[in-house]
C-alpha cells in the first residue's frame, strides 16, 4: 500500500517510507535504510553521504526489510531495536539481556562477563515474546512515586536552607550581643583600674604637696634664723638665743627626716592580669566547641589498657575521679595511695604524681594551668598543672567534700550524702542544694558531679538514685531511673551534650542523650570491666577513659555526627550560649 508523499519535488511517485533528510528539503525520495543512531530514514543518496563521514561510521543502519509492513510517511515510530550504546564499548548497542542477573549490555560485555549464564536473550526477539504492559505500568507508578518523594525531599531541603538562614541570623545576633557584653565587661574593668590608679596617685599627690609645704616652711625658718644670727654678731646674748633657735629647727629637721626614711611609700605599679589575656588568646572563637552533635549510641572500635600503678604505691590503685586537661593529659585522683597522678596523652603513662594530705576523692580542671581536688579531711586543694603537679592554696570547710566541679567561676562541692553547695573560688558560700520544690531530698548518696556542655545544668551522680540533672536555680530537670545502672559512680560528657555514667556494680558505662534519654550501654561487662569508677572523655580523639583498679581502660569510638532534627534545634542554640566573663 502506497501513501502519497510531498509533491513539491519534480517526482510525483508515492513511497511507503520517505527519506527524512530529503523530506526536510521538500524532496520526494524513497528510504532504503534506517539509522538507529540518527533515528532517521535514508535514501540511497543519503546513505552514501552518511557513510562518507568518519564520525558516523559506527552508526547502525537497518535494512528496509526490517521496517515493518505498516504504511506511513516519515513515521516517528522507531523499529523495535535498541538505540542506546554501551557505556563500556561505545561502538556497540545495548541489545542483550541476561535473565540470570537481570541486566542488559552489548554483545562484547556478555561475551566477557556472562559466559556461564544460561538464560541470555537478544532483546529485539525477547520483547516480542513477553508482555511488558504491566511491567511498564508498575514502573511508571514507581517512577511517579519516586518523583513525588524527590519533590517532597527537595521541598524539605529548601525549608532546611531557609531554617539554616534563620538559625544563622539568631547565632550571629548572639555573637554580636555577647561581644557587646564582653566589651562592657572590659570597659568596666578598665574604668575600675583607672579609678584605682587615680585614687592612689591622688592620695600620694596630696601627701607630696603637704610635704613640699612643710619643707618650704622649714626653709623659711632656717633662712630667717641665719639672717638673725648674722645681724646679732655685736650682741653675744642675742646671738646665743638665735643659735639655740637654729639648733631646735635643725633637730626637728633631722627627726622629720628620720620619720620620712622609715615611712614606707605605697608602690604605684600596674601589673597586668595576664590570665584575662591568656584566656582570650587560648580560644579560637567566642563559641564553645564543638558545635556538631553526636546522636545515637557510640560504638567502641578498639580498646587498650594502661597500668597507672607506680612502684612506690603501697596499695592497689582506686581511682575515684579523673578529668581531661586542655592538652589531652589526664588527671587522676588515686584514693587509696593518697596521690594525684598526671597521665600523659602521648603514651598514657603516669608522668608525674603528687602526694596530698588526705585521700583525694574528686578532681576537676579550673583552667589550662590549674585544677582543684576534694579531700577526705573536708579540704579542697588547688593544684598547679603548668609543668609539674604542685599544691598552691587550699580551702577548709565545715562539711564533707566529695564530688567537685567548676561552673561559671564558682565551685560546686557535694557531700557524700544529700547536699550540694555552691561557693566562690575564695570559699564564700552562695547556696545549698538539698530539697526539691515539694520539700523532698533530691539526693541520697552523692558520688560525682560534672557541669553540662551547655553550662546551664549540673549532672549529679547518686549511687542510690542514679544520675540527677539540676539547673542553675537548683530545680530538678530530669532524673534517670533504670535497671541498666547499679551503684552509679563516675560521670562525664562528650562535649556535645551526651553524658556517660559508670555503674560500679553493673560493671558498665551507659550513655544518656542530649535530652537525658538512655541510648544504651556504650561499654559493658563483656568489654572486660570489673569495677569501673572514674570516667572522662577526650573529645578531640573521641576516646573514653574508664578507671578500673590499677588499669585505665581506653575505648576509641566512631565519629558519626548526624544532622540536627527540628526538635533538637532549640537544644543546639542553647549549647551555643556563652559563659559571661
Amino acid at each position: 500500500m502506497a501513501t502519497k508523499g510531498s509533491t513539491s519535488d519534480a517526482s510525483d511517485e508515492l513511497f511507503d517510507y520517505l527519506c527524512s533528510p530529503c523530506n526536510k528539503q521538500d524532496k520526494n525520495s524513497e528510504a532504503v535504510k534506517y539509522c538507529l543512531d540518527c533515528q532517521e530514514y535514508l535514501c540511497v543518496t543519503c546513505v552514501k553521504s552518511h557513510n562518507s563521514f568518519s564520525v558516523l561510521a559506527g552508526h547502525t543502519l537497518v535494512e528496509r526489510s526490517k521496517f515493518g509492513n505498516a504504511s506511513r510517511i516519515d513515521s516517528k515510530e522507531l523499529p523495535s531495536v535498541p538505540t542506546e550504546r554501551c557505556k563500556v564499548h561505545s561502538l556497540k548497542l545495548v541489545d542483550m539481556y541476561c535473565a540470570d542477573h537481570d541486566s542488559v549490555g552489548c554483545h562484547v560485555c556478555f561475551t566477557i562477563n556472562h559466559k556461564p549464564c544460561q538464560d541470555i536473550h537478544y532483546i529485539p526477539e525477547y520483547v516480542e515474546k513477553i508482555k511488558q504492559a504491566e511491567s511498564i505500568r508498575k514502573m511508571n507508578d514507581e517512577m511517579d512515586k519516586a518523583i513525588s518523594e524527590m519533590d517532597n525531599l527537595m521541598k524539605k531541603k529548601q525549608k532546611d536552607i531557609e531554617d539554616n538562614e534563620k538559625t544563622k541570623a539568631v547565632l550571629l545576633k548572639e555573637i554580636k550581643t555577647f561581644r557587646k557584653e564582653v566589651n562592657e565587661a572590659l570597659d568596666r574593668l578598665e574604668q575600675a583600674s583607672i579609678a584605682e590608679v587615680e585614687g592612689k596617685c591622688g592620695k600620694q599627690d596630696q601627701e607630696f604637696r603637704e610635704e613640699v609645704k612643710n619643707i618650704q616652711d622649714t626653709l623659711d625658718k632656717l633662712t630667717t634664723c641665719k639672717a638673725e644670727m648674722e645681724s646679732s654678731q655685736r650682741n653675744p646674748s642675742q646671738q646665743f638665743v638665735n643659735m639655740k633657735k637654729s639648733e631646735n629647727i635643725i633637730s626637728d629637721i633631722k627627726k622629720a627626716g628620720s620619720r620620712t626614711a622609715d615611712k614606707v611609700k605605697d608602690s604605684l605599679l600596674f601589673e597586668r592580669n595576664s590570665e584575662i589575656l591568656h584566656f582570650l588568646q587560648n580560644h579560637e572563637s567566642l563559641a564553645k566547641k564543638p558545635l556538631l552533635m553526636k546522636h545515637g549510641l557510640y560504638e567502641a572500635q578498639s580498646k587498650q589498657s594502661y597500668n597507672v600503678k607506680l612502684n612506690d604505691d603501697v596499695s592497689t590503685c582506686c581511682i575515684w575521679s579523673s578529668c581531661i586537661l586542655d592538652y589531652g593529659d589526664i588527671l587522676l585522683a588515686d584514693y587509696t595511695n593518697k596521690k594525684i597522678k598526671l597521665v600523659t596523652r602521648e603514651t598514657y603513662k603516669v608522668r608525674n604524681s603528687m602526694k596530698v594530705s588526705a585521700n583525694p576523692r574528686s578532681v576537676c580542671k579550673i583552667s589550662s594551668v590549674e585544677a582543684v581536688v576534694s579531700l577526705s579531711n573536708k579540704t579542697v586543694q588547688f593544684v598547679s598543672t603548668k609543668n609539674e603537679l604542685a599544691p598552691t592554696r587550699s580551702l577548709k570547710f565545715d562539711h564533707d567534700c566529695r564530688g567537685i566541679a567548676v561552673m561559671d567561676g564558682q565551685l560546686v562541692i557535694c557531700e557524700e550524702g544529700n547536699k550540694a553547695y555552691i561557693y566562690t573560688m575564695n570559699g564564700s558560700r552562695l547556696n545549698i542544694i538539698q530539697k526539691d520544690t515539694n520539700g523532698n531530698d533530691i539526693f541520697s548518696h552523692i558520688r560525682e558531679v560534672c557541669v553540662s556542655d551547655n553550662g546551664r545544668t549540673i549532672h549529679v551522680v547518686d549511687s542510690d538514685r542514679g544520675p540527677v540533672t539540676i539547673d542553675r536555680d537548683c530545680n530538678v530537670v530530669r532524673r534517670f531511673c533504670g535497671q541498666e545502672l547499679n551503684s552509679a559512680w563516675g560521670v562525664c560528657t562528650d562535649g556535645t551534650c551526651n553524658v556517660f555514667v559508670s555503674g560500679k556494680s553493673s560493671k558498665n558505662v551507659v550513655q544518656l542523650g542530649p535530652g537525658g534519654k538512655l541510648l544504651g550501654e556504650v561499654v559493658t561487662k563483656a568489654h572486660g570491666l570489673e569495677s569501673p569508677q572514674a570516667v572522662c572523655f577526650d573529645a578531640e580523639r573521641c576516646k573514653l577513659f574508664i578507671s578500673d583498679g590499677n588499669e585505665c581502660k581506653c575505648f576509641t569510638f566512631n565519629r558519626q555526627y548526624s544532622d540536627l532534627c527540628e526538635q533538637e534545634l532549640t537544644l543546639y542554640i542553647q549549647t551555643f550560649r556563652f559563659t559571661k566573663i
